[in-house]
């Protein structure tokens, strides 16, 4: 059976879905198989298909779980994250959780098809877009939102035209992307508690992933921070795992037993006012009326 097929086949039991984004890179590959070995029903999402195909089949085999629904996403741009949406709505099945996994570091300025500095889109405003349209498809009982941020977002602060990007430097920008991202999940978990969605973030450390592979880049962020945190794919998921798992809203989760909550990082209520005003802006053009 195809997973095509087997996606139709499964629908009909209406168990609640967990949705993994970038789920063939090497953090996603070991959220998707903890939740399969869990027996949870999963849509493994990536920009390569094909991959996505594999990675199914290869669960499939290896936990026994025949619930798991490929999907493309691409975070480039909001039409096709407006048509993963349409795709994932047409499965008629409730979604439990989404795990937004998904990052990129480009080298290079690169410009989406929304006019917005690539990294930007993909790691900031289409994964809040995808999460904001998710939201109507949870259960009356809520469901969770994780969002995976990096302690890279201490490195920097947001600019005033964020998000827009007058100087690219790609370990700078990417390190925007996740602050804004991390800063606008506590918008979110605080307008989301009424329908008992709980939002909550995941800071896995630096995952030694193949994203970051320059030496000057990995020494700049030691000299930062202070302290060599370089994870391997399974324990920088511990911290993705407890953000899923807890019943709690609007923290930062850390390895084995550390959580913060995310407000403490708001150190200038104005910037954090204007970032969800703007982001909601363009948010709002993209939702349905």
């Amino acid at each position: 059976m195809d997973h095509n097929t087997q996606a139709t086949s499964t629908a009909a039991t209406g168990k609640p879905l967990y949705v993994v984004t970038g789920a063939t890179g090497a953090m996603g590959r070991v959220i998707a198989k903890r939740l399969a070995q869990q027996g949870k029903p999963l849509v493994i999402a990536s920009r390569d298909i094909d991959k996505c195909h594999k990675l199914a089949t290869e669960l499939s085999e290896k936990t026994l779980n025949q619930d798991i629904t490929p999907m493309h996403l691409d975070l480039s741009s909001f039409a096709r994250v407006k048509a993963f949406v349409a795709e994932l709505t047409e499965l008629h099945r409730p979604i439990a959780a989404l795990i937004n996994n998904s990052a990129v570091l480009t080298r290079k300025r690169k410009t989406s098809a929304d006019n917005y500095e690539y990294t930007i889109q993909v790691n900031f405003l289409s994964t809040v877009l995808l999460s904001m349209l998710v939201v109507p498809m949870f259960p009356e009982k809520g469901g969770r939102i994780v969002m995976t941020t990096s302690l890279m977002r201490n490195l920097t602060s947001l600019p005033y035209e964020f998000p827009a990007v007058n100087n690219f430097v790609p370990l700078t920008t990417y390190a925007q992307s996740k602050l804004a991202l991390t800063l606008f999940s506590i918008y979110m978990s605080t307008t989301l508690r009424t329908r008992h969605v709980t939002v909550n973030c995941a800071d896995p450390g630096i995952i030694n992933a193949g994203m970051l592979t320059i030496s000057h880049w990995l020494d700049m962020v030691r000299d930062r921070v202070g302290q060599t945190l370089i994870h391997n794919p399974e324990d920088g998921a511990i911290a993705v795992m407890r953000a899923l798992e807890s019943s709690d809203t609007g923290f930062i989760f850390k390895g084995l037993d550390r959580q913060v909550k995310t407000s403490s990082l708001l150190k200038n209520r104005e910037v954090f006012i204007k970032l969800c005003n703007d982001t909601m802006r363009i948010i709002k053009q993209e939702m349905p009326s």
